[in-house]
């Protein structure tokens, strides 16, 4: 009940808790009944799309955490494969081609192809 006390607080939003235990008969409430009814009374009255707006549910919740990571793990592998191509090409252009001998000509293809993937 603290840290719901402490996110009403901090973030200056009206807030409540039901919590049920297997080990009692009646839940937990915060701040008392009187106050989750107040505050259960003023959600039921938003309306149907303001309730809705910001409302995720366990799996929801997850994707939206999962997304920001994935997002970032495919732009770091777009920079990755840039600089390996930037990198190929410098070496091209000083006469460097060593790397291209011990390749098969079908590896460096796949490397150029690489590259050219649309973003």
């Amino acid at each position: 009940m603290k840290k719901v006390h402490e996110l009403s607080t901090l973030c200056g939003i009206t807030s409540c808790a039901i919590i049920y235990s297997p080990y009692d008969t009646s839940p937990e409430v915060w701040p008392s009944n009187s106050g989750v009814q107040r505050v259960v009374s003023e959600f039921r009255t938003l309306p149907e799309m303001d309730q809705h707006k910001k409302m995720v549910d366990q799996e929801g919740f997850l994707k939206q955490r999962i997304a920001k990571p994935t997002e970032n793990l495919r732009r770091q592998r777009k920079d990755n494969k840039e600089l390996e191509m930037t990198e190929v090409m410098f070496r091209c252009l000083i006469g460097n081609m060593e790397m291209f001998k011990s390749e098969s000509q079908s590896e460096s293809t796949t490397m150029v192809y690489e590259n050219d993937e649309p973003s």
